[in-house]
Protein backbone atom coordinates (compact mmCIF):
# COMPACT_ATOMS: atom_id res chain seq x y z
CA UNK A 1 0.00 0.00 0.00
CA UNK A 2 1.69 2.97 -1.31
CA UNK A 3 1.48 6.04 1.81
CA UNK A 4 -0.21 9.26 1.71
CA UNK A 5 2.24 12.61 1.43
CA UNK A 6 1.02 15.24 4.06
CA UNK A 7 1.21 18.75 2.56
CA UNK A 8 3.85 19.93 5.51
CA UNK A 9 5.46 22.61 3.08
CA UNK A 10 1.83 24.63 2.33
CA UNK A 11 1.76 24.35 6.70
CA UNK A 12 4.55 25.66 7.10
CA UNK A 13 4.64 28.63 4.53
CA UNK A 14 0.94 29.35 5.87
CA UNK A 15 2.20 29.81 9.57
CA UNK A 16 4.92 31.85 8.62
CA UNK A 17 2.50 33.68 6.91
CA UNK A 18 0.33 34.05 9.58
CA UNK A 19 3.37 35.31 11.90
CA UNK A 20 4.15 38.23 9.46
CA UNK A 21 0.87 39.63 9.76
CA UNK A 22 0.35 39.78 12.73
CA UNK A 23 3.76 41.69 13.08
CA UNK A 24 2.42 43.98 10.88
CA UNK A 25 -0.50 44.36 12.87
CA UNK A 26 0.90 45.02 15.46
CA UNK A 27 3.12 47.91 14.43
CA UNK A 28 0.61 49.79 13.34
CA UNK A 29 -1.67 49.60 16.08
CA UNK A 30 0.78 49.15 19.31
CA UNK A 31 1.23 52.68 21.45
CA UNK A 32 4.24 54.89 20.18
CA UNK A 33 5.46 54.84 23.63
CA UNK A 34 9.19 52.71 23.49
CA UNK A 35 9.02 52.03 26.87
CA UNK A 36 5.44 50.67 27.46
CA UNK A 37 6.36 47.27 28.63
CA UNK A 38 9.22 48.64 30.46
CA UNK A 39 10.09 47.84 34.08
CA UNK A 40 8.52 51.30 35.31
CA UNK A 41 5.32 50.67 33.84
CA UNK A 42 4.46 47.03 34.37
CA UNK A 43 5.20 47.60 38.18
CA UNK A 44 2.30 50.06 38.30
CA UNK A 45 -0.59 47.59 38.56
CA UNK A 46 -2.79 50.19 40.41
CA UNK A 47 -2.30 53.89 40.11
CA UNK A 48 -3.98 56.63 41.90
CA UNK A 49 -3.61 60.35 41.98
CA UNK A 50 -4.74 63.76 44.46
CA UNK A 51 -5.61 61.33 47.08
CA UNK A 52 -5.53 60.73 50.90
CA UNK A 53 -3.66 57.61 52.17
CA UNK A 54 -3.42 56.20 55.62
CA UNK A 55 -1.64 53.22 57.44
CA UNK A 56 -3.38 51.39 60.14
CA UNK A 57 -2.49 48.90 63.32
CA UNK A 58 -4.43 47.24 65.16
CA UNK A 59 -7.58 49.64 63.53
CA UNK A 60 -5.71 52.68 64.54
CA UNK A 61 -4.41 54.86 62.31
CA UNK A 62 -0.48 55.11 62.58
CA UNK A 63 0.63 58.03 59.32
CA UNK A 64 -1.79 59.86 56.83
CA UNK A 65 -0.62 61.83 54.02
CA UNK A 66 -2.06 64.01 51.10
CA UNK A 67 -0.11 62.54 47.82
CA UNK A 68 -0.21 63.81 44.36
CA UNK A 69 0.34 60.89 42.68
CA UNK A 70 1.10 57.08 44.04
CA UNK A 71 1.02 53.75 42.36
CA UNK A 72 1.06 50.24 43.83
CA UNK A 73 3.66 47.13 42.39
CA UNK A 74 3.36 44.00 41.66
CA UNK A 75 1.92 41.99 44.59
CA UNK A 76 0.11 45.47 46.23
CA UNK A 77 3.45 45.05 48.80
CA UNK A 78 4.89 48.16 48.36
CA UNK A 79 3.39 51.57 47.40
CA UNK A 80 5.27 54.65 45.67
CA UNK A 81 4.30 58.21 46.77
CA UNK A 82 4.97 61.31 45.25
CA UNK A 83 4.82 65.20 46.32
CA UNK A 84 3.39 63.75 49.77
CA UNK A 85 1.76 66.63 51.82
CA UNK A 86 -0.24 67.14 55.05
CA UNK A 87 1.68 64.14 56.64
CA UNK A 88 0.99 63.02 60.40
CA UNK A 89 2.78 60.50 62.39
CA UNK A 90 0.96 58.63 65.16
CA UNK A 91 2.32 56.46 68.42
CA UNK A 92 -0.16 54.99 70.38
CA UNK A 93 -2.41 57.16 69.45
CA UNK A 94 -0.61 60.16 70.05
CA UNK A 95 0.41 62.49 67.35
CA UNK A 96 4.13 62.77 67.33
CA UNK A 97 4.66 64.51 63.79
CA UNK A 98 2.63 66.68 61.83
CA UNK A 99 2.57 68.96 58.37
CA UNK A 100 5.01 66.63 56.78
CA UNK A 101 5.91 67.11 53.45
CA UNK A 102 8.64 64.90 51.18
CA UNK A 103 8.72 64.90 47.14
CA UNK A 104 8.67 61.03 47.37
CA UNK A 105 8.02 57.94 50.05
CA UNK A 106 7.53 54.43 50.22
CA UNK A 107 5.02 51.92 52.36
CA UNK A 108 4.90 48.44 52.86
CA UNK A 109 1.67 46.78 52.74
CA UNK A 110 1.92 43.93 55.62
CA UNK A 111 4.14 45.90 58.22
CA UNK A 112 2.61 49.54 58.01
CA UNK A 113 6.24 50.77 57.83
CA UNK A 114 6.45 54.43 55.74
CA UNK A 115 9.88 55.52 54.53
CA UNK A 116 10.00 59.23 53.45
CA UNK A 117 12.74 60.77 51.90
CA UNK A 118 13.59 64.62 51.26
CA UNK A 119 14.72 63.53 47.26
CA UNK A 120 13.24 62.05 44.26
CA UNK A 121 15.03 58.71 42.93
CA UNK A 122 18.47 59.60 41.30
CA UNK A 123 17.60 62.94 42.34
CA UNK A 124 21.73 64.27 42.81
CA UNK A 125 22.32 67.33 44.59
CA UNK A 126 19.93 70.23 46.42
CA UNK A 127 19.03 70.53 49.82
CA UNK A 128 16.33 68.19 51.39
CA UNK A 129 12.46 68.58 50.63
CA UNK A 130 11.36 66.58 53.90
CA UNK A 131 10.35 68.46 56.64
CA UNK A 132 8.13 68.45 59.55
CA UNK A 133 6.67 69.64 62.96
CA UNK A 134 7.67 66.71 65.38
CA UNK A 135 7.52 66.77 69.27
CA UNK A 136 10.20 64.52 71.01
CA UNK A 137 8.31 65.23 74.32
CA UNK A 138 4.99 64.31 72.98
CA UNK A 139 6.98 60.45 73.15
CA UNK A 140 6.50 60.85 77.13
CA UNK A 141 3.43 61.06 79.41
CA UNK A 142 4.01 64.83 79.75
CA UNK A 143 0.58 66.63 79.97
CA UNK A 144 2.35 69.67 80.37
CA UNK A 145 1.44 72.00 76.97
CA UNK A 146 3.92 74.79 78.27
CA UNK A 147 6.45 72.57 77.74
CA UNK A 148 5.80 70.69 74.52
CA UNK A 149 6.90 72.72 71.81
CA UNK A 150 6.77 71.95 68.23
CA UNK A 151 10.27 71.73 66.56
CA UNK A 152 10.50 72.43 63.09
CA UNK A 153 12.36 69.32 61.21
CA UNK A 154 14.26 69.18 58.06
CA UNK A 155 16.05 65.60 57.42
CA UNK A 156 17.22 63.54 53.87
CA UNK A 157 14.97 60.28 55.50
CA UNK A 158 12.26 59.03 58.05
CA UNK A 159 11.37 55.84 58.52
CA UNK A 160 8.69 54.94 61.33
CA UNK A 161 8.19 51.52 61.83
CA UNK A 162 4.92 51.14 63.72
CA UNK A 163 4.67 47.72 64.87
CA UNK A 164 8.31 48.07 66.13
CA UNK A 165 6.94 51.07 67.82
CA UNK A 166 10.08 53.00 66.37
CA UNK A 167 11.04 55.67 64.42
CA UNK A 168 14.72 56.44 62.07
CA UNK A 169 15.25 60.24 61.35
CA UNK A 170 18.79 59.99 59.43
CA UNK A 171 20.97 62.71 57.41
CA UNK A 172 21.21 66.25 58.18
CA UNK A 173 19.19 65.97 60.35
CA UNK A 174 18.03 70.11 62.11
CA UNK A 175 15.38 70.15 65.04
CA UNK A 176 14.58 74.16 65.09
CA UNK A 177 12.79 76.68 67.02
CA UNK A 178 13.16 80.09 67.36
CA UNK A 179 15.40 80.42 69.99
CA UNK A 180 17.95 77.45 69.01
CA UNK A 181 18.37 74.76 67.06
CA UNK A 182 20.02 70.98 67.47
CA UNK A 183 21.79 69.47 64.83
CA UNK A 184 22.87 65.58 64.08
CA UNK A 185 23.19 62.94 61.29
CA UNK A 186 20.70 60.74 62.59
CA UNK A 187 17.94 60.43 65.17
CA UNK A 188 16.55 56.64 66.86
CA UNK A 189 13.60 56.88 68.86
CA UNK A 190 12.41 53.92 70.27
CA UNK A 191 8.43 55.11 71.12
CA UNK A 192 7.87 52.38 73.70
CA UNK A 193 10.83 52.66 75.74
CA UNK A 194 10.52 56.58 75.55
CA UNK A 195 14.41 57.52 74.09
CA UNK A 196 15.83 59.02 71.62
CA UNK A 197 19.43 58.30 70.54
CA UNK A 198 21.03 61.22 68.57
CA UNK A 199 24.42 60.82 66.84
CA UNK A 200 27.10 62.32 64.68
CA UNK A 201 28.01 65.71 64.77
CA UNK A 202 25.77 67.42 67.43
CA UNK A 203 25.31 70.91 68.12
CA UNK A 204 22.77 72.68 69.93
CA UNK A 205 22.98 76.55 68.63
CA UNK A 206 21.54 79.45 70.29
CA UNK A 207 22.28 83.23 69.89
CA UNK A 208 24.83 83.13 72.99
CA UNK A 209 26.14 79.84 72.91
CA UNK A 210 27.42 76.22 70.94
CA UNK A 211 27.00 72.73 72.75
CA UNK A 212 28.92 69.92 70.46
CA UNK A 213 29.44 66.29 70.95
CA UNK A 214 29.02 63.00 69.10
CA UNK A 215 26.14 61.36 71.12
CA UNK A 216 23.70 62.49 73.39
CA UNK A 217 20.46 60.30 74.40
CA UNK A 218 17.51 61.60 74.99
CA UNK A 219 15.15 60.27 78.17
CA UNK A 220 11.93 61.56 77.07
CA UNK A 221 9.76 61.17 80.48
CA UNK A 222 12.61 62.98 82.58
CA UNK A 223 13.56 65.70 79.18
CA UNK A 224 16.81 65.12 80.23
CA UNK A 225 19.55 65.13 77.72
CA UNK A 226 22.79 63.03 78.74
CA UNK A 227 26.22 61.95 76.97
CA UNK A 228 29.34 59.90 78.27
CA UNK A 229 31.08 61.23 75.11
CA UNK A 230 33.36 64.01 75.06
CA UNK A 231 31.39 67.47 74.90
CA UNK A 232 32.42 71.29 74.36
CA UNK A 233 30.59 74.32 75.45
CA UNK A 234 31.58 77.68 73.48
CA UNK A 235 29.54 80.72 75.10
CA UNK A 236 29.58 84.39 74.10
CA UNK A 237 29.09 86.90 75.79
CA UNK A 238 29.38 90.68 74.85
CA UNK A 239 33.20 90.67 74.44
CA UNK A 240 33.60 87.54 76.66
CA UNK A 241 34.34 84.22 75.17
CA UNK A 242 34.33 80.95 77.51
CA UNK A 243 35.00 77.48 76.44
CA UNK A 244 34.57 74.40 78.27
CA UNK A 245 35.37 71.32 77.77
CA UNK A 246 34.33 67.94 79.28
CA UNK A 247 33.69 63.89 78.91
CA UNK A 248 30.11 63.75 79.77
CA UNK A 249 27.26 65.85 80.34
CA UNK A 250 23.68 66.15 81.65
CA UNK A 251 20.94 68.64 81.23
CA UNK A 252 17.12 69.54 80.28
CA UNK A 253 15.81 69.92 77.34
CA UNK A 254 15.02 73.18 78.02
CA UNK A 255 17.95 75.10 78.27
CA UNK A 256 17.50 77.88 80.11
CA UNK A 257 18.24 74.99 83.13
CA UNK A 258 21.52 74.30 84.10
CA UNK A 259 23.66 71.64 82.71
CA UNK A 260 26.06 69.79 84.26
CA UNK A 261 29.52 68.64 82.96
CA UNK A 262 31.14 65.85 84.29
CA UNK A 263 35.16 64.43 84.36
CA UNK A 264 37.81 65.88 82.69
CA UNK A 265 36.45 69.41 82.94
CA UNK A 266 38.57 72.29 81.53
CA UNK A 267 37.57 75.67 80.90
CA UNK A 268 39.62 78.64 78.76
CA UNK A 269 38.41 82.36 78.98
CA UNK A 270 40.69 85.01 78.12
CA UNK A 271 43.90 84.83 80.45
CA UNK A 272 42.78 82.00 82.63
CA UNK A 273 43.02 78.33 82.31
CA UNK A 274 41.40 75.79 84.92
CA UNK A 275 40.36 72.20 85.37
CA UNK A 276 37.83 70.71 87.86
CA UNK A 277 36.03 67.59 88.00
CA UNK A 278 32.52 68.99 87.62
CA UNK A 279 31.29 72.18 86.46
CA UNK A 280 27.78 73.81 86.04
CA UNK A 281 26.78 76.16 84.11
CA UNK A 282 23.92 78.46 84.24
CA UNK A 283 22.56 80.48 81.39
CA UNK A 284 20.17 82.21 83.40
CA UNK A 285 22.54 83.63 85.99
CA UNK A 286 25.61 83.84 83.28
CA UNK A 287 27.87 82.06 85.66
CA UNK A 288 29.95 78.68 84.93
CA UNK A 289 31.35 76.57 88.25
CA UNK A 290 33.91 74.70 88.87
CA UNK A 291 34.01 71.98 91.87
CA UNK A 292 36.45 69.32 93.08
CA UNK A 293 39.92 69.73 92.87
CA UNK A 294 39.75 73.27 91.25
CA UNK A 295 42.84 74.73 89.49
CA UNK A 296 43.27 77.89 87.73
CA UNK A 297 46.06 79.85 86.03
CA UNK A 298 46.38 83.09 85.08
CA UNK A 299 48.73 84.38 82.52
CA UNK A 300 50.16 87.57 80.90
CA UNK A 301 48.32 87.05 77.56
CA UNK A 302 45.53 85.22 76.27
CA UNK A 303 45.70 81.48 76.79
CA UNK A 304 46.32 79.55 73.37
CA UNK A 305 46.08 76.54 75.98
CA UNK A 306 48.03 72.84 74.43
CA UNK A 307 47.41 69.28 75.78
CA UNK A 308 50.60 69.76 77.98
CA UNK A 309 50.07 72.88 79.63
CA UNK A 310 46.76 70.94 80.84
CA UNK A 311 48.74 68.21 81.84
CA UNK A 312 51.02 69.87 84.01
CA UNK A 313 48.16 71.78 85.90
CA UNK A 314 46.89 68.37 86.28
CA UNK A 315 50.07 66.59 87.93
CA UNK A 316 51.51 67.88 91.14
CA UNK A 317 54.88 66.73 89.91
CA UNK A 318 54.86 68.58 86.63
CA UNK A 319 53.93 72.00 88.29
CA UNK A 320 57.38 72.80 89.40
CA UNK A 321 57.45 73.97 85.70
CA UNK A 322 54.59 76.41 86.53
CA UNK A 323 55.62 78.27 89.22
CA UNK A 324 56.52 81.26 87.11
CA UNK A 325 52.37 81.56 86.49
CA UNK A 326 49.84 82.80 89.21
CA UNK A 327 48.12 79.69 90.21
CA UNK A 328 44.87 79.11 92.45
CA UNK A 329 43.64 76.18 93.85
CA UNK A 330 40.22 76.03 95.26
CA UNK A 331 37.14 73.85 96.30
CA UNK A 332 34.97 76.09 93.66
CA UNK A 333 35.74 78.75 91.25
CA UNK A 334 32.95 80.91 89.67
CA UNK A 335 33.57 82.47 86.32
CA UNK A 336 31.26 85.10 85.26
CA UNK A 337 30.66 84.52 81.45
CA UNK A 338 29.76 88.74 80.67
CA UNK A 339 32.42 90.16 82.37
CA UNK A 340 35.12 87.76 82.99
CA UNK A 341 35.50 88.12 86.49
CA UNK A 342 35.95 85.34 89.04
CA UNK A 343 35.24 84.07 92.20
CA UNK A 344 37.19 81.35 94.25
CA UNK A 345 35.84 80.12 97.76
CA UNK A 346 36.84 77.37 100.56
CA UNK A 347 40.28 76.01 100.90
CA UNK A 348 41.87 79.26 98.89
CA UNK A 349 45.96 78.70 98.16
CA UNK A 350 47.55 81.18 95.65
CA UNK A 351 50.42 80.68 94.34
CA UNK A 352 53.05 83.02 92.76
CA UNK A 353 57.05 82.80 91.62
CA UNK A 354 57.69 81.27 95.13
CA UNK A 355 55.09 83.32 97.11
CA UNK A 356 52.16 81.88 98.94
CA UNK A 357 48.84 83.05 100.45
CA UNK A 358 45.53 81.51 101.46
CA UNK A 359 42.56 82.23 102.73
CA UNK A 360 38.32 81.21 102.31
CA UNK A 361 37.29 83.34 99.12
CA UNK A 362 39.24 84.96 96.35
CA UNK A 363 37.87 87.58 93.65
CA UNK A 364 39.74 88.00 90.24
CA UNK A 365 39.03 91.37 88.73
CA UNK A 366 39.29 90.92 85.14
CA UNK A 367 39.63 94.54 84.12
CA UNK A 368 42.74 95.62 86.53
CA UNK A 369 43.92 92.20 86.72
CA UNK A 370 43.80 91.72 90.45
CA UNK A 371 43.33 88.78 92.89
CA UNK A 372 41.80 90.05 96.55
CA UNK A 373 42.17 87.18 99.07
CA UNK A 374 39.80 87.55 101.66
CA UNK A 375 38.88 85.90 104.90
CA UNK A 376 41.27 84.27 107.29
CA UNK A 377 43.96 85.07 105.07
CA UNK A 378 47.87 84.34 105.81
CA UNK A 379 50.16 85.03 103.68
CA UNK A 380 53.80 82.81 104.41
CA UNK A 381 56.65 84.49 104.77
CA UNK A 382 60.16 82.86 105.14
CA UNK A 383 58.48 79.54 106.75
CA UNK A 384 56.22 81.24 108.28
CA UNK A 385 52.27 81.97 108.30
CA UNK A 386 51.35 85.92 108.88
CA UNK A 387 47.98 86.72 109.46
CA UNK A 388 46.24 89.77 107.21
CA UNK A 389 42.94 91.26 107.01
CA UNK A 390 43.40 90.60 103.01
CA UNK A 391 45.90 89.93 100.33
CA UNK A 392 46.14 92.13 96.49
CA UNK A 393 48.16 89.95 94.08
CA UNK A 394 48.87 91.69 90.74
CA UNK A 395 48.73 88.88 87.87
CA UNK A 396 50.35 91.97 85.55
CA UNK A 397 52.77 93.01 87.75
CA UNK A 398 53.61 89.85 89.47
CA UNK A 399 53.55 91.25 93.14
CA UNK A 400 51.88 89.80 96.28
CA UNK A 401 50.69 92.78 98.31
CA UNK A 402 49.64 92.06 102.22
CA UNK A 403 46.97 94.41 103.82
CA UNK A 404 45.72 95.30 107.21
CA UNK A 405 47.71 92.14 108.97
CA UNK A 406 49.16 91.59 112.47
CA UNK A 407 52.45 92.82 111.56
CA UNK A 408 53.78 95.77 109.49
CA UNK A 409 51.86 95.70 105.82
CA UNK A 410 54.76 94.68 103.28
CA UNK A 411 54.68 93.97 99.59
CA UNK A 412 56.46 90.96 97.99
Amino acid sequence: MQEEKFPWSAIYIGTIFSLLVLGIAYYFMAPGEGNFFSEERTEKITEFSNSFVSGRKDGNKVWSFFVAEGWTGKGHEVSSLTNLSQGKIYSDGKLVATNISAPFAKTYRHSEIIELYGFFPNQQGGSSKLTALIELGRISNNKDKAKNEWRKLTADRLKHFPWDKRSEIIGNVVLSRKDNSLHAQSINVDHEKKIADLTGNIAIVRSDSTLKTEGLRYLTTEEVLTTTKEITLEVREAETTTILEAKGAEFYSDLDKDITFENGVEVLQGKKFAIANQAIYSQKSKVMLLKGKAKIVFEKANIIIKEETANKLKNPESQKSLKEKTIITADQLTFSTTTGDLKAAGSVFAYQQGKEAKSDTAIYNEKDEFITLTGNVYIKKKTDWVKAKKVIISVKDETFEAVGGVEAEFKL
